[in-house]
């Protein structure tokens, strides 16, 4: 009995090994530590401000330091992001992480004014994906810092 498990693990796991996913690939889920210390810095500079996602009706949403904020006493204030601020900003990123490859996410097409669904109505926040915060941002997605 005990030389057969082995074998059942071994079976099942070259079963899971051989199973073709379609060409399906994993959506990237980048570091939540480097998106507090990379990207979210960059998308509260770039997006955070009220007229562009610094606002509560915009799909995306970021919350940032002298802007837009959870409690509306923060808002205009010097104050860090709290850990559920900065949460939040990650999970909502996460959602326009929506292709394998960073180039081709919602997040970064929109950013470069590239459009996606619904296009950009700022337009383009970075000039070309050579700009040094876009391959920032580009660089956390892909988990190459």
């Amino acid at each position: 009995m005990t030389r057969r498990i082995p074998l059942i693990v071994v079976a099942s796991a070259c079963a899971f090994a051989c199973i073709d996913t379609g060409g399906l690939a994993y959506l990237p889920r980048p570091s939540r530590a480097e998106f507090e210390s990379e990207a979210g810095p960059i998308l509260a500079k770039r997006c955070g401000d009220a007229s562009c996602h610094g606002a509560p009706e915009h799909p995306y949403r970021v919350f940032a330091v002298g802007r837009f904020r959870m409690e509306p006493g923060d808002v205009f204030t010097s104050k860090p992001l709290t850990s559920l601020e900065i949460d939040a900003n990650y999970a909502m990123t996460l959602g326009f992480l929506d292709a394998p490859r960073a180039r081709n996410t919602t997040l970064v097409r929109k950013a470069l004014g590239l459009g996606g669904a619904g296009g950009h109505k700022g337009g383009a926040v970075f000039a070309h994906p050579s700009d040094p915060e876009c391959r920032a941002l580009t660089a956390w997605i892909e988990g190459t810092p």
